[in-house]
């Protein structure tokens, strides 16, 4: 009888001490678009850690928030449909010139955002990727400063032909039999810069298969602790 009355005492005691969490959960929409402020295109990134971050500070909540963060889309939209109601201060991160921190933000409902930035780099397809002789694709690209600023005018490091049988292609997601990397040292990669440059896959394809491509560059610049690429739009090739 001791134990059992032990027991209930512990808990009431341990009921008494809970406290429950009676906020409603976050199911406000913020939305929108990292911009070329040149081209008004959207700037193509990379799913995950390495593409274009969205940090939210939620100035409403307290003086010292805690960073909330998030990426965008592979083409450089975002949209999170689970935030708070609040005010924040968004700073987005990527492989462009920083930009301000954009302040007294209120996100209610669905909150749509555009943000014009300067891309480290403009990657274009000059034609359509081509299958050659069935054992690769290749393909022409212009590789171009997106940004007059010298401050982020490093040489040129790295150029991707990225290669993936889905549509999620870059550099955290990529088969890495096909795909070509290319690297440079010194101001060697700057002479491609405005360039027509001829680009082709690795290996011998199976046949009868679809393949994602996407062309990239970085330079050597590091943008909130991350050497970043830019990126191409994907096309797709289908392999006879």
């Amino acid at each position: 009888m001791k134990k059992i009355s032990y027991i209930l005492l512990v808990l009431l005691s341990f009921n008494a001490c809970m406290k429950y969490d009676n906020y409603d959960l976050p199911n406000e929409t913020f939305r929108g678009k990292i911009v070329d402020k040149d081209t008004r295109e959207t700037v193509q990134t990379e799913i995950g850690g390495n593409g274009i971050r969205i940090r939210m500070l939620e100035t409403s909540w307290g003086e010292d928030p805690q960073p909330y963060d998030f990426y965008c889309m592979q083409d450089g939209s975002f949209n999170n449909t689970k935030i708070f109601k609040g005010t924040y201060t968004i700073i987005p991160e990527g492989a462009f010139v920083p930009v301000d921190s954009i302040k007294n933000v209120e996100i209610s409902g669905v909150k749509e955002l555009n943000v014009e930035v300067e891309p480290l780099l403009r990657i274009e397809w000059v034609d359509e990727p081509v299958i050659n002789r069935n054992t690769a694709i290749s393909a022409r690209v212009r590789i171009v400063r997106g940004t007059g600023s010298t401050e982020y005018q490093q040489e040129l490091t790295d150029v991707y032909l990225f290669l993936n049988e889905t549509p999620y292609v870059g550099y955290n997601d990529y088969d890495s039999r096909y795909s070509k990397h290319l690297t440079f040292s010194g101001n060697a990669g700057n002479a491609i810069l405005g360039q027509e440059y001829l680009i082709e896959t690795e290996g011998a394809f199976t046949p009868n298969r679809t393949y994602y491509v996407r062309a990239a560059a970085r330079i050597n610049c590091i943008i909130a602790g991350v050497n970043r690429f830019n990126y191409s739009e994907i096309k797709k090739v289908v392999v006879p």
